[in-house]
């Protein structure tokens, strides 16, 4: 069965992890804003779209927390993106 989460508990559990560092704007903002440059739409995505966003916010995240922190960060938001149901 293929990887498929949902859209928007994707992004709240992206939300819930990146906000204690960069504030609930910026990372609502952020998150949504890399789905819009990737061209992520829909209410369901796939493990090469999760993918690709974490390294797209890894690559901004590296500025304010450092590269370790980052990738720490990162592997979070991956496995509780991982945890969460499969979408329908």
């Amino acid at each position: 069965m293929p990887f498929q989460r949902s859209t928007k508990e994707v992004l709240d559990s992206i939300n819930g992890i990146l906000s204690p560092y960069v504030g609930g704007l910026m990372a609502r903002t952020a998150a949504s804003a890399h789905c819009r440059d990737l061209g992520i739409v829909g209410d369901a995505m796939g493990r090469g779209q999760v993918d690709a966003l974490l390294g797209k916010l890894g690559l901004g995240l590296v500025i304010f927390l450092g590269k370790d922190k980052t990738a720490a960060v990162v592997e979070t938001m991956r496995r509780s993106i991982e945890d969460l149901r499969e979408a329908p």
